[in-house]
């Protein structure tokens, strides 16, 4: 999706890129918000509150673990469908696909720590899950705004090269927010 939603890509259809990635943001965010919020109220739907905050850490922790031994996650094996690029309109592209990105498990789920933040939204409750989906949400918008240069095929293989690279990045990025949320909650827990 990032090497289709570029200003490259987008004037090849006649599209416009700006349109893309604000209704992509809106979509994520959208989604984002809803799905951690359903997460939280189902929380406190079922009494779950912070007396058992040590469920939240205990999932991170399982996680951290299932990450760093590579194992794969559970989650439905499909991405968002390229077919639409030269269907509908950009706006339509845009927030569809950043509803399906932003929910953060309607496609593939490539990390563990999706499925811990999902359960803490269930522990730490409204507001806080809506704050949290919000975020994710943001995460997934913010990529696309990276692609902003691509103007040549040239530009595109470099701009795919620097993503490429990141994984490495986004996985150390990955352990050391958990072991941030580890190491906050044990000082909490003290």
């Amino acid at each position: 999706m990032l090497s289709s939603i570029t200003p490259l890509g987008q004037r090849g259809r006649s599209g416009s890129w700006w349109v893309s990635v604000l209704a992509f943001g809106v979509g994520a965010l959208a989604a984002g918000a809803a799905t951690y919020s359903l997460f939280g109220l189902a929380g406190e739907v079922i009494g779950l509150d912070d007396d058992v905050l040590w469920v939240a850490w205990v999932a991170i922790a399982v996680a951290l673990l299932l990450d760093a031994a590579r194992v794969r996650p559970p989650g439905p094996r499909r991405q968002v469908n390229e077919d639409w690029l030269g269907t509908y309109r950009d706006w339509v592209v845009g927030l569809g696909f950043g509803l399906q990105l932003g929910t953060g498990i309607a496609t593939y789920v490539t990390v563990w720590a999706v499925w811990a933040l999902l359960l803490s939204t269930m522990v730490v409750g409204l507001p806080a899950a809506v704050l949290m989906g919000v975020m994710f949400g943001f995460g997934r918008s913010v990529l696309l705004v990276r692609t902003a240069g691509v103007e040549t095929a040239g530009d595109l293989t470099r701009s795919m090269r620097v993503f490429a690279g990141f994984e490495s990045r986004a996985r150390s990025l990955t352990y050391a927010g958990y072991s941030l949320v580890l190491i906050f909650g044990a000082s909490s827990a003290i």
